[in-house]
């Protein structure tokens, strides 16, 4: 486990996202590891930017949105799991 985040407080758009993705002290791994393909950061930004759009608009009764893994294989992202808990 890497324990590696980097926070923003809503709104954010893809630009803020792939910042917050270049301060990850994992952010070498999204460079492509054992021969896999590079994350596309344009596309995994603005899947999360659109998760935390979508995560404000479910306004005050939203607890929590997590979506644990998000698989990222070259420009394909996708969330293998989510959680959402309410108030």
């Amino acid at each position: 486990m890497l324990r590696d985040t980097a926070l923003r407080v809503l709104p954010v758009d893809a630009g803020e996202v792939r910042t917050a993705l270049a301060e990850l002290r994992g952010a070498a791994l999204l460079d492509g590891v054992r021969g896999g393909p590079a994350a596309d950061l344009d596309a995994v930004a603005d899947v999360v930017a659109r998760v935390a759009s979508f995560a404000e608009s479910l306004g005050d009764g939203l607890e929590s949105l997590e979506i644990n893994p998000l698989l990222v294989t070259g420009s394909r992202v996708e969330a293998l799991d989510a959680l959402i808990t309410w108030r």
